[in-house]
């Protein structure tokens, strides 16, 4: 009796932590014995620290150039039309006062000018919202890149330029881009709270795969910071812009669109 009631609390236990519910032994399979081994063995593995730093915001650098969008979006949603914001983050690439900034196009994929316009918040003035509006875009997934400028004349903190060199297998990076400071894997509906959202960076990560389209590193990035930037460091210390934060799964591995070939394309703009 003792024995099948431990049975039922180590089964009660293991479901609140992992949501598997444990059979009685009897119709145990070697199957299951399996799974419960696996399980166990996940259970017994320290959890990997998030290698994301938010930045000393008295001494920003690089940083500065970095801005957090809002984008009204519209979506069909069980066969009704919703209107929600979309988070994403971008980049200064060249100086102002007319600076251009980098995002991903998949940001502006539901667009509604009718809905408002797209905002932009920069680091030194976060509680001012600038408009700012679309120039061009790569117009899909596989080139999730688009440009932007402000509709006013507009100096932001700092600007990034283009690396002329693209990334190469085992290039360690940088990884930055606006994500909540409290977790959220949703776009914001309208009359909700909008959680608070900071600039945070993976200081060290590695490009896995440099000649894929997308290209894909290491490096953690949660969901916000699609617009970002992937960097590279130079022999002096500065920062390239190499890509543009596409996708990932938010643990280990973010996908970024290579910016090398859009050099031309800026300096058309400017």
């Amino acid at each position: 009796m003792i024995q099948r009631l431990q049975s039922v609390l180590w089964s009660s236990r293991l479901h609140q932590l992992t949501g598997i519910v444990m059979r009685p032994f009897h119709a145990t399979t070697v199957r299951t014995l399996l799974l419960r081994s696996l399980t166990l063995l996940m259970l017994s593995q320290p959890l990997i620290a998030d290698p994301r730093l938010a930045p000393d915001l008295q001494a920003l650098h690089w940083q500065s150039a970095m801005v957090r969008i809002e984008v009204p979006v519209i979506r069909s949603v069980e066969g009704r039309m919703r209107h929600f914001t979309e988070h994403c983050s971008a980049t200064a690439i060249t100086p102002g006062p007319d600076t251009l900034l980098l995002s991903a196009w998949h940001c502006f994929e539901d667009y509604a000018a009718t809905q408002g316009p797209i905002q932009l918040f920069a680091q030194h003035s976060p509680e001012s919202p600038l408009p700012v509006r679309l120039i061009i875009s790569g117009g899909s997934m596989s080139a999730d890149w688009a440009i932007l400028t402000p509709v006013t004349s507009t100096v932001i903190g700092a600007w990034i330029p283009l690396s002329s060199h693209p990334a190469q297998r085992g290039t360690r990076v940088i990884a930055a881009g606006f994500a909540p400071t409290t977790d959220s894997s949703r776009s914001e509906e309208p009359g909700e709270t909008p959680p608070s959202r900071g600039l945070m960076y993976d200081p060290d990560c590695v490009v896995i795969v440099a000649t894929s389209q997308p290209a894909r590193s290491d490096c953690v990035a949660k969901k916000g910071a699609s617009g970002g930037a992937i960097l590279r460091r130079t022999a002096s210390g500065s920062v390239r812009v190499v890509g543009v934060i596409s996708a990932g799964d938010g643990t280990s591995v973010s996908y970024f669109h290579p910016t090398d070939e859009l050099i031309n394309r800026v300096r058309s703009l400017r």
